[in-house]
């Protein structure tokens, strides 16, 4: 069989590609492994789980495994789950019955999928309340978050959204703006925001109520202005009434730089 030289060329950057990016990963993978091994025998291998970020495999969670007698923190494919009925939500929107299952396809397609909560995927409802669309810009912010981070080396002090400053809320409010303005006009249309995947979302149903909540000047466009306003302003909104609504209460927040997410 002959092969074209273009096509070898287009075969041998891509493995080369392949290798590269797998040898990172495994890299970063080896030395995350290694930061942890000082407190094995001196903490709970499932407490040193929750710390451990998996690089590789793609798709893999950390189990606690017997090594050389001893348990260890590592992260592995699952090959088979539990039956328990323990239902979970990816970070694309897919519910699984629980978070094994979550990972095990997660391996199998060799892709790093985040876990968005606990319990199964919102399910779309003909019509958006006026509590969900006052809650929908928070979750909307707080998906984006998560989004971003998906694929990201382990950051111990990674704030959840409730700690982002308001600076930290514009600059993931604008990032989003970018990625999603693909003909950079400045603009969002509602095709553009297609992009969001509506079903993969947190309560999806209050996507458009909300679109048209950000058009204030009603010309079925949303600039990065009335975006920024809207989606920060109204999360902030929101965030604050609830916890004034639990009587101030406010889970500490870690010492972090403001442009770090």
């Amino acid at each position: 069989m002959n092969l074209s030289l273009p096509f070898v060329l287009f075969l041998f950057l891509s493995l080369h590609t392949c290798i590269t990016t797998g040898g990172r990963a495994q890299r970063k993978q080896r030395q995350a492994e290694e930061s942890l091994r000082p407190y094995i025998g001196r903490v709970e291998p499932e407490k040193l789980c929750e710390l451990l970020k998996c690089h590789s495999p793609a798709g893999s969670w950390c189990q606690v495994v017997q090594e050389n007698g001893v348990r260890v923190p590592m992260c592995v494919c699952p090959q088979s789950c539990p039956r328990q009925r323990a239902p979970v939500c990816s970070a694309l929107g897919k519910t699984y019955g629980n978070e094994c299952l979550l990972h095990k396809e997660a391996c199998r397609k060799r892709r790093r999928t985040a876990l968005a909560h606990t319990g199964p995927c919102l399910v779309s409802r003909a019509k958006c309340i006026e509590e969900e669309l006052g809650q929908f810009p928070y979750r909307l912010l707080d998906w984006f978050l998560l989004l971003s981070r998906m694929g990201q080396s382990y950051v111990p002090a990674a704030p959840s959204q409730s700690c982002l400053s308001h600076t930290q809320r514009t600059l993931l409010a604008q990032q989003r703006f970018t990625m999603l303005d693909k003909n950079n006009d400045g603009k969002l249309s509602r095709r553009d925001l297609r992009k969001l995947r509506y079903k993969r979302m947190p309560l999806e149903h209050c996507a458009i109520p909300f679109f048209q909540s950000c058009d204030s000047d009603r010309n079925r466009k949303v600039t990065l202005q009335e975006w920024t306003t809207c989606l920060v302003d109204h999360t902030e909104a929101w965030f604050y009434h609830f916890m004034s609504m639990r009587m101030g209460s406010r889970k500490l927040c870690p010492t972090i730089k403001e442009n770090h997410l």
